[in-house]
């Protein structure tokens, strides 16, 4: 039933707006007035368009429960209930119960088809006889105006923007009461861009929920494609071993720029509870100034002696238990691990097995010291149109690479994650 500018398909059911039921008066059999409607509620679970289950009705200052059950029409004027005894208990929620005006109106949603963020402006409640079904989102801004309108329509006008709540995710810290069993399974199956565009579009206590809903390789690749400080904020606020196994996950150069933002109590922390291996390589560059060319790289490469030959330096590579990802070249190391060159994969993989690398090899790729400057590194990329450079010490040693993705971020942070994230939405 979704009506967007996506895709604009009729809303086929009858139905009312939430803001039209609101302070509608409840009245018994005989027509007499008992309470006014405060809210309604549902019950979430496994249906994607839920009944109303009930109403909290509002009679003097004493607010209860009224059975849906018990009603016989309504409209926005006239709520008919099918006889005259009411229990004036005060209402008190139950588990897995949501109250739409307090709970969902005004509140951040997630459109997982949209692949944003929303926030609900009215809410569209499909009728059947007397029962109701909250089957759409309103996020127009005729939706706020018909709220303050009293002459506006009752129905969808051709200016709303109404979204089908089968393609909607709502947040549980806003509904304490409702724990899913399966929290925003599918928002991950998004790509990690767009869910990144997600988190930071929300709060960080949202972002932290979505994060925890995440398995670790989804979060790791999600906190990647977000700002550094962002992602330490949000790693801050996880259970340590949800966070270590997420810094693990992730690249050892994306690691370090986010446990640099952390204190360093916490941070070590999480470094003792991470892999020893992963954690010795996220060390090793939390030991470089951050505004270097060594801050920026990263030690997840492939590298091989400068006598090896193509055969040797495949099964190498088929033997690593992560290989690096991405993988352009092989570098070639000389006995006091100088860099002696670099290799492509693909001349590697098309040579016979038995060519010498060095044969192979470009002697005078480029490469940078470590104590460069990241606009420099970044200029070379450009300049040689390279897709990994090398970093050196003063001896000339590899000590590690840059992607160009790290490069770009240098020379133009926002365009170029706009960029990707739209090259992954195709």
């Amino acid at each position: 039933m979704t009506r967007t500018a996506r895709d604009a398909n009729p809303v086929a059911e009858r139905g009312v707006y939430l803001s039209r039921l609101l302070g509608a008066p409840v009245l018994d059999a005989e027509g007499d007035r008992v309470a006014r409607l405060k809210d309604l509620v549902v019950r979430f679970g496994s249906a994607p368009h839920p009944l109303v289950g009930g109403m909290v009705a509002r009679r003097g200052r004493r607010d209860f429960f009224l059975s849906w059950s018990r009603v016989t029409s309504a409209a926005p004027g006239d709520i008919r209930l099918g006889g005259y005894e009411v229990d004036l208990r005060p209402f008190q929620r139950r588990q897995g119960e949501a109250v739409l005006r307090r709970d969902i109106l005004d509140k951040q949603l997630i459109d997982i088809d949209g692949r944003r963020v929303i926030r609900a402006n009215d809410l569209w409640l499909a009728r059947s006889g007397p029962r109701l079904r909250l089957v759409g989102v309103d996020v127009s801004g005729i939706g706020l105006w018909r709220r303050l309108a009293p002459a506006a329509i009752a129905g969808p006008a051709e200016a709303d923007v109404l979204l089908d709540w089968a393609d909607i995710e709502s947040f549980a810290t806003d509904i304490p009461m409702v724990r899913l069993r399966s929290p925003h399974a599918r928002l991950a199956k998004l790509h990690p861009v767009e869910i990144a565009r997600i988190v930071e579009s929300v709060s960080i206590r949202q972002g932290q929920e979505i994060l925890e809903s995440l398995d670790e390789k989804t979060a790791a690749d999600t906190v990647q494609e977000l700002s550094p400080e962002e992602a330490a904020d949000l790693i801050e606020r996880l259970a340590p071993e949800q966070a270590a196994g997420i810094l693990e996950e992730m690249e050892p150069d994306d690691a370090a720029d986010v446990l640099a933002g952390i204190e360093d109590g916490q941070a070590e922390a999480l470094l003792e509870q991470m892999d020893p291996e992963d954690a010795a390589d996220v060390r090793d560059l939390l030991a470089y100034e951050g505004d270097t060319a060594a801050g920026m790289m990263t030690t997840d490469l492939a590298a091989a002696a400068a006598d090896s030959t193509a055969g040797a330096a495949l099964a190498m590579v088929r033997s690593m238990e992560e290989p690096p990802n991405p993988l352009y070249h092989i570098y070639l190391l000389d006995a006091e691990e100088h860099l002696a060159g670099a290799v492509s994969l693909r001349d590697i993989v098309l040579a016979p097995p038995e060519t010498a690398l060095a044969d192979l090899a470009d002697g005078a790729y480029p490469r940078i010291h470590m104590n460069d400057e990241p606009r420099q590194v970044a200029h070379t990329m450009a300049a040689y149109n390279l897709s990994d450079l090398p970093v050196v010490d003063d001896e000339g040693r590899l000590l590690g690479i840059v992607l160009v993705d790290d490069a770009m971020d240098v020379l133009f942070p926002d365009l170029w994650r706009r960029r990707l994230a739209r090259a992954f939405r195709r």
